[in-house]
């Protein structure tokens, strides 16, 4: 009852004016994490929770020519902005929220100026021929995700469905680091002896870890694909 109205109090409103929706509230997967906060050999004073939000796309398309498209799209917070374009059922995002009012920051809102913010379609390029278009969804896991994906299949030449399908990690705040429950022990440890945070998740617990898409132009013609297993999507050819 305690987190029940820790978030009734911050969130439910005028159904027009909701931060979030009732399916968000409701969405099983946020339950189980407020649940997890109850302690039952212990009374607590819960605060709100922040229920999942966002909804990032990522696309990437090659064609017999070796052109190659890399393509994300999210409204960020919630529906975005809450403008639809008239006429044509488009959401425009509020990617704006990245700005900060600190005076003196380089981010600060202003005019003509682009916030912060973590929309990276990827592209590698060799030789000055496309190489492989992916991305990773999720947030500021896109950024991390991207380096692991690139060390993956440059670095140590797995094929797209590999990079895509293997433990990753990622760095929370201050020393906390987060690791998928597939990295080998021994790497969990040594990472522990550095003096990291460590902990570990199943991949199927959380989103946080992102999503990739990836299509590799292969040396000898045509490509290879990768869809991650984490959520919904595939890699198709036609």
């Amino acid at each position: 009852m305690k987190l029940a109205f820790a978030d009734a109090y911050r969130y439910v409103a005028d159904p027009d004016h909701l931060d979030v929706t009732p399916e968000e509230l409701l969405d099983d997967g946020y339950l189980a994490s407020r649940a997890a906060e109850i302690d039952p050999n212990r009374a607590g004073a819960p605060t709100y929770g922040v229920p999942k939000r966002g909804g990032t796309v990522y696309l990437t398309a090659a064609d017999a020519d070796g052109r190659m498209v890399s393509f994300i799209q999210s409204n960020y917070y919630g529906f975005g902005s809450g403008v639809v374009v008239p006429g044509t059922g488009i959401s425009l995002q509020n990617r704006g929220a990245g700005f900060t009012l600190e005076e003196g920051h380089p981010n600060r809102v202003g005019p003509s100026k682009r916030p912060f913010h973590t929309i990276i379609p990827a592209f590698l390029t060799e030789g000055g021929r496309p190489r492989t278009s992916f991305g990773v969804m999720g947030g500021p896991m896109q950024p991390q995700g991207h380096v692991q994906m690139v060390l993956r299949t440059v670095a140590w030449g797995q094929n797209p469905q590999a990079a895509a399908d293997a433990p990753r990690w990622r760095v929370v705040e201050g020393r906390t680091v987060a690791v998928e429950s597939g990295v080998p022990a021994d790497v969990v440890d040594a990472l522990t002896a550095l003096g990291h945070d460590v902990t570990a998740t199943a991949p199927e617990a959380s989103f946080a870890f992102g999503g990739a898409q990836l299509i590799e132009r292969l040396p000898g013609g045509g490509y290879a694909a990768g869809s991650d297993p984490r959520k919904d999507g595939l890699a198709i050819g036609f």
